[in-house]
């Protein structure tokens, strides 16, 4: 048995981001505009979001501090912020940390209690005040997903948060937003969202709806990600690659993601590693570890690659996508493994042992796991190849 819930108004085409003042008075008179500190706050799609809405009578409070993963401090700060200045709705602009943030400060103005208390899933009891999320690169897919990732708890460590309170009520997509993206960044969240169209259409909640939407990321993350790194101003290759990071935020808010994530988020704790990186440099490993449990599967994804897969035996062709995707990273600014990121290897316990905690990735992986199966991943990520 499968549902399907998608309850998140999209609007999606360049220039889309106009169309916020056909929705301006219908969530308030006040929204927090939540965006990340620095260089980010300042991207020009803050001023022009601020003047639409602005001229259509609508303030807005504008708070620039979510940093990557956010801390349940800084979101404690964004509500006392809203409720300070009377805020009714909220808008997360940019990547996935602003948009997240956004969605748990509007849960936190309906709810009282401990944020790090809303770990895992159905954990927040009430609605949380209209969100609107407006991404500004494509990877997270978080304007469509019921997730929020924030850091906090007594070891810092990276919670993810899932619930259909708080689902976006709008999510406004322009792929003109990310014109602007250096190639690092592009090729970063490009590859997140690779990682949830390959692991969501693994997953063992996977079924016909996710797949086709996976499946239909893939293609286009293959064939459009290094080119949208190459030159950041092709028109064609932002719009697939922000259609790719909406389709695989729909599959895996779905079906669910498997060991990539586990390990991905383990990376972040300990040592603060991009998402998108982390995600990049795992992928090909955990998509080896996992082929034997679904060769069908990976055949399918290796087409959807452009790997020749025509008669080979299962396991054969599975490896042709393993191969897909370590050309694709070779390909793109990213390094291309854990040793190359820097990383200590005398890690690999303490990090397999934070993912192991991480069971709904586990439970949806397609291949059973113990401990050792995750030491062992991380020992070849250290070392790629």
């Amino acid at each position: 048995m499968h549902t399907f819930r998608f309850p998140v108004q999209v609007i999606f085409g360049e220039g889309s981001l106009q169309e916020i003042r056909r929705f301006a008075h219908s969530f308030g008179k006040h929204a927090l505009l939540v965006t990340g500190s620095g260089p980010t706050s300042e991207l020009p799609a803050v001023e022009t979001l601020t003047g639409l809405l602005r001229r259509e009578g609508v303030q807005v409070t504008h708070f620039a501090e979510a940093e990557s993963d956010p801390s349940v401090e800084t979101v404690e700060r964004g509500v006392a912020l809203a409720r300070e200045k009377g805020c009714d709705f909220f808008i997360g602009l940019g990547g996935g940390s602003p948009m997240d943030a956004a969605k748990v400060i509007a849960a936190r103005m309906n709810n009282e209690a401990d944020v790090s208390s809303w770990e895992g899933s159905g954990q927040i009891p009430r609605r949380a005040k209209p969100i609107i999320c407006v991404p500004t690169t494509s990877g997270t897919g978080s304007e469509v997903t019921c997730v929020a990732v924030i850091t906090g708890g007594k070891r810092r460590q990276k919670m993810s948060i899932v619930s259909q309170n708080i689902f976006p009520i709008l999510a406004i997509i322009d792929p003109e937003l990310a014109y602007t993206m250096p190639p690092e960044l592009t090729a970063a969240t490009g590859m997140d969202a690779l990682s949830h169209a390959v692991e969501s259409y693994v997953s063992k909640r996977a079924w016909e709806l996710t797949r086709s939407l996976a499946l239909k990321a893939v293609q286009l993350i293959f064939s459009n990600l290094e080119r949208a790194c190459q030159d950041g101003q092709d028109r064609e290759a932002r719009r697939q690659m922000s259609m790719a990071s909406f389709l695989a935020g729909m599959s895996f808010t779905l079906s669910g993601l498997g060991l990539v994530h586990a390990l991905a988020y383990a990376l972040g704790s300990h040592f603060g590693m991009h998402h998108g990186t982390a995600n990049a440099v795992l992928l090909p490993h955990v998509m080896r570890f996992n082929a034997p449990s679904c060769p069908e599967l990976y055949r399918e994804l290796a087409a959807a690659m452009n790997a020749s897969v025509s008669g080979l035996p299962a396991l054969q062709a599975a490896e042709k996508a393993v191969e897909a995707v370590r050309e694709l990273l070779s390909s793109l600014p990213l390094p291309a493994s854990l040793g190359q990121a820097g990383l200590p290897e005398n890690s690999v316990e303490t990090l397999a042992a934070e993912a192991f905690l991480h069971t709904r990735f586990r439970s949806s992986n397609p291949r059973d796991t113990v401990l050792d199966d995750l030491t062992e991943v991380l020992r070849q990520a250290f070392r790629g190849g």
